[in-house]
């Protein structure tokens, strides 16, 4: 049977289920970086069993008993009243796990609220509120009901445990990793902690700590899967690249629609210039899951890498429809555009893209160079000053800027921008043949030979760097400015 899971493509999952209480998974995701911050969804898992054992302990006085006409002493009736209180509020709380298991949280709730009204003091009511809050995702007010739960019972593993797992997901993860192994010291074997606690050793880069605990039995028997696809992570990280393919390999015969797995083998394939190979993979992941910003724009972007920039744009456009509120969608439909030559397309995306993100820098330089290029050359100047002075290191804003006002013939304004975009990438070629054809046309022969030597020397380097499989920015891959 398939299976969906709305999942990143550098996922940092982290689950617990002390004493069957719960599941929770994290995500981490971020377009342009992988490993960002951890975002966790709340899984409930088999909860039934633990409360079921509140109930056998705290059984209900007999119906007989409750109608016997027997005068008992004040010490016995309040024993009875309190017993048939816990065994009461144990079945409530097991009716609310009920309503969980069947997904009904909006109703367990109350009756767990009621119960934590009643009695204050019972700790698996905090624990559960707890679980329901963090499925909410009500961070703040989840961790209080977890760590009241602690002080009540010190030693419960099952709210030290989903507490770590939230510590994890607000990325405070060196107090996950201490709440974490407070869980192994009680409870060495505890599978979800140890796999978790791996994640966040993971996630903290200390990969040493987090390899040995992922490679033993509690973790691997926990849940082999997202094991191996952890352990391809670390592998990757320390650029075992062969090993990290064999794990996720593991990964797949488990589990075969893995979308994380499927976009990790993808990254892999991308820093290796494998274009062919990431864009299969990044397929499979989009198709297993295409509620992820990322798989679409990772996509996308390679097959620029490789010029197909038509594809590129059907991809970011169908994306686009998808995703409508995403400037950075937008953003990378523009540049598929631009690079296609359809500048109309283009500029549309991109002033969607400003629409929603107003200081996107790099939508403001593509912007732009994109209206320069369709000849409205007083609009791109604004547009690419107004992109230098949100971020004055911008490559691209200082360099289609200097490029503009050299084409516009005023010369001395773009040297000084041309200088100043060599002092953010000294060794870009195109910089320097524009500034030698300023210095040209200024007759200052001297700075024209040495702009032009640099030049030279400098695309060389390019192409070297393209044999050797190097990779390269998107925009370095985008055809260059038909000359005017």
């Amino acid at each position: 049977m398939r299976t969906k899971r709305a999942r990143s493509a550098t996922r940092r999952r982290l689950t617990l289920d002390s004493d069957a209480l719960i599941n929770l998974e994290s995500d981490a995701l971020k377009i342009d970086e992988s490993v960002a911050h951890v975002r966790l969804n709340i899984l409930l898992r088999l909860l039934a069993a633990f409360f079921a054992a509140l109930v056998l302990t705290h059984a209900p006085v007999s119906h007989a008993r409750a109608q016997s006409r027997r005068k008992a002493t004040p010490k016995k009736t309040r024993t009875q009243v309190a017993a048939r209180t816990d065994a009461g509020t144990a079945a409530q709380l097991a009716r609310a796990v009920e309503l969980l298991q069947a997904g009904k949280r909006d109703e367990a709730e109350p009756i767990v609220r009621a119960v934590v009204a009643v009695a204050p003091s019972n700790p698996d009511a905090h624990a559960l509120l707890g679980i329901i809050l963090d499925q909410r995702g009500l961070a703040r007010e989840a961790e209080a009901e977890y760590r009241e739960a602690i002080r009540l019972r010190p030693k419960s593993v099952a709210a030290r445990a989903n507490l770590g797992v939230l510590l994890a997901r607000t990325q405070r993860f060196d107090e996950a990793v201490e709440m974490l192994r407070s869980v192994l010291a009680g409870a060495p074997d505890h599978p979800q902690a140890t796999f978790n606690l791996g994640v966040a050793l993971f996630n903290l880069k200390r990969y040493e700590e987090a390899e040995a605990l992922l490679n033993s039995p509690p973790a691997i028997t926990q849940s082999a899967p997202e094991v191996f696809y952890y352990l391809g992570l670390i592998a990757a990280a320390r650029d075992r690249a062969e090993e990290a393919a064999g794990y996720w390999q593991r990964a797949l015969a488990l589990r075969e629609n893995y979308p994380e797995v499927h976009f990790a083998l993808a990254e892999e394939l991308r820093k290796q210039r494998r274009y062919e190979g990431a864009v299969e993979f990044y397929e499979r992941a989009l198709a297993e899951d295409p509620a992820r910003v990322v798989y679409h724009v990772r996509l996308g972007g390679v097959l620029m890498l490789m010029s197909k920039y038509e594809r590129a744009l059907e991809v970011f456009q169908r994306a686009a429809e998808r995703f409508p509120a995403s400037a950075e969608v937008q953003y990378f439909a523009g540049i598929a555009a631009r690079g296609r030559g359809d500048f109309e397309t283009a500029e549309t995306a991109l002033r969607r893209s400003l629409a929603l993100k107003s200081d996107n820098v790099d939508a403001l330089a593509q912007l732009g160079f994109v209206v320069g290029e369709r000849g409205r050359d007083a609009e791109a100047e604004v547009l690419l000053r107004r992109a230098v002075a949100l971020d004055a290191r911008h490559f691209y804003a200082n360099y289609d800027l200097g490029r503009l006002l050299v084409r516009a013939r005023r010369y001395v304004e773009a040297i000084a921008v041309l200088e100043g975009a060599t002092r953010i990438r000294e060794r870009d070629a195109g910089v320097h043949y524009q500034l030698f054809i300023a210095y040209t046309r200024l007759k200052r022969a001297a700075d024209a030979e040495r702009e032009l030597a640099l030049f030279k020397q400098f695309e060389e380097e390019r192409k070297a760097r393209r044999a050797r499989g190097e990779e390269e920015q998107i925009e370095d891959t985008l055809p260059p400015p038909a000359p005017r």
